[in-house]
């Protein structure tokens, strides 16, 4: 195992419990864990370094987190553009997509989408579901990421939404017993960079019976769950129409509420359910980007002052290249913070330091990994993004936090490493093939498109010859 030195970062950004930021700093990492941070003088003396970084220039954070992506999806990008409606987005679009992939597809895709998220310094995401889980795990092992994967569970073929293709569910004991064994085979695998959960993907899609049995799995497992929930306004109404009450009213009626589950969007919740999230410590990603684009009213409409104020933890995702179309959670910050900012009409009401958290050390607790991750500290694994703020939107720094959310997006991103490996250095991504990619995504995506019927989706009304 290799010993590497990073030293002299304009910025060091711990996120550690004092929330030090280390002018001029140094990290020590031997093998796939820290060894020490702080000034150079504080790097032990007997530290014998195989490798010498120099950081001048740069800002160093700890490896960042995206805690909503959907790998799938990926060679769909622009056919989600413009849906009216949720239905019309879920139903007729993103599932259609996925029901039309084949294995091969979805290996692309997911090298697509790990490759995006390391170029913009994300080290770790969660995917709350797809049906290729090996192919996701796969290309998180050639990509050399961090991630948690799920495998989708429906068993309602017709919803008050509207109907799911064909070969998108599964009589409920199929469901069950696949996840199952797809959690039994990844949780734990590639040395403890993969984590595989359960995935409740849209509560309106999956009976009772089906989510009281995933949570009791779950906890078989020592597992969490993770899913989409109080999405939009559509999704509710469905709820209340099949059910008499919101998602998460049915979740804590189905026993499902707990510090294992992870809700993604939740820009629908009411004041009740802000008070069942606190108790029970349930995990919330926000997806702003989503929101904004697919015009989801998770700002105008969503509490996430309130929860931040009810110390519920809070992370950010960016959904996927076919809802919010982009994969940075540098960008989603800015999104978060204005967003709020302008709904309020209160530029304190959501600090650019609460966002920064969100997407370190708050990624990790609402995946359960924060003993390892999430923080630069000694003794934790050694994932770190080192970004390049030698660049016109970022100088002069003033603030670094300031810049970071309010100035800057993924593509200061520079150095990447997970496990202590080098994943991406000065902006070349070592472990994937860029641009043979770029070729095979583009064929896959146009035979997709076509074949799901969405081939004209995305044309622009401008003429093109």
């Amino acid at each position: 195992m290799s010993r590497i030195l990073i030293k002299d970062a304009d910025y060091i950004v711990t996120v550690d419990k004092d929330r030090r930021i280390i002018r001029n700093g140094a990290i020590a990492i031997d093998g796939d864990r820290i060894a020490a941070v702080g000034k150079i003088g504080d790097i032990p003396p007997a530290f014998a370094a195989d490798e010498i970084l120099d950081a001048r220039g740069k800002l160093v954070l700890p490896g960042l987190f995206d805690t909503h992506i959907h790998n799938a999806q990926q060679l769909g990008r622009g056919l989600g553009d413009e849906a009216y409606s949720g239905p019309e987005r879920l139903f007729r679009r993103l599932w259609v997509v996925e029901a039309n992939m084949d294995a091969g597809d979805a290996l692309c895709a997911a090298r697509l989408t790990q490759l995006e998220l390391l170029r913009a310094g994300i080290t770790c995401f969660a995917d709350p579901g797809n049906y290729f889980a090996a192919e996701t795990a796969r290309a998180v092992e050639e990509s050399g990421a961090r991630g948690m994967i799920a495998r989708t569970v429906f068993d309602m073929g017709q919803t008050s939404m509207g109907s799911l293709p064909r070969n998108f569910f599964e009589p409920t004991d199929d469901a069950l017993a696949r996840a199952d064994e797809m959690v039994a085979e990844y949780n734990g695998a590639l040395d403890g960079r993969l984590k595989a959960w359960f995935s409740m993907r849209v509560p309106v899609a999956c009976s009772d019976d089906l989510l009281r049995r995933i949570a009791a799995l779950a906890r078989k497992r020592n597992v969490g769950v993770l899913g989409h929930a109080c999405e939009n306004r559509d999704e509710i109404v469905a709820s209340h129409l099949k059910y008499g009450m919101g998602d998460i009213s049915r979740l804590d009626r189905l026993g499902m509420l707990g510090p294992n589950l992870l809700l993604m969007h939740m820009g629908w919740v009411d004041t009740k359910e802000l008070m069942l999230l606190q108790r029970n410590d349930v995990k919330v990603s926000l997806a702003p980007g989503a929101s904004f684009h697919q015009a989801m009213g998770n700002i105008a409409h969503g509490k996430a002052p309130e929860m931040h104020e009810l110390g519920i933890t809070l992370s950010l995702g960016s959904d996927s290249a076919m809802s919010g179309n982009f994969l940075d959670a540098i960008r989603q910050t800015f999104l978060l913070v204005g967003g709020y900012h302008e709904a309020r009409l209160d530029p304190k009401v959501i600090r650019p330091e609460t966002a920064v958290e969100m997407i370190t050390i708050n990624g990790a607790r609402s995946m359960l990994w924060d003993d390892d991750l999430g923080s630069l500290e000694a003794g934790k694994k050694a994932d770190i993004t080192i970004l390049d703020i030698m660049r016109p939107e970022w100088q002069p720094v003033h603030n670094p936090i300031a810049n970071l959310v309010y100035c800057a997006h993924g593509g200061s991103a520079d150095t990447v490493f997970v496990d202590g490996k080098c994943l991406m250095r000065d902006k070349k991504v070592l472990t994937l093939n860029e641009f043979d990619l770029y070729e095979e995504a583009r064929d896959r995506a146009a035979s997709l498109a076509k074949r799901a019927g969405l081939a004209q989706v995305a044309a622009t009304p401008w003429p093109m010859t």
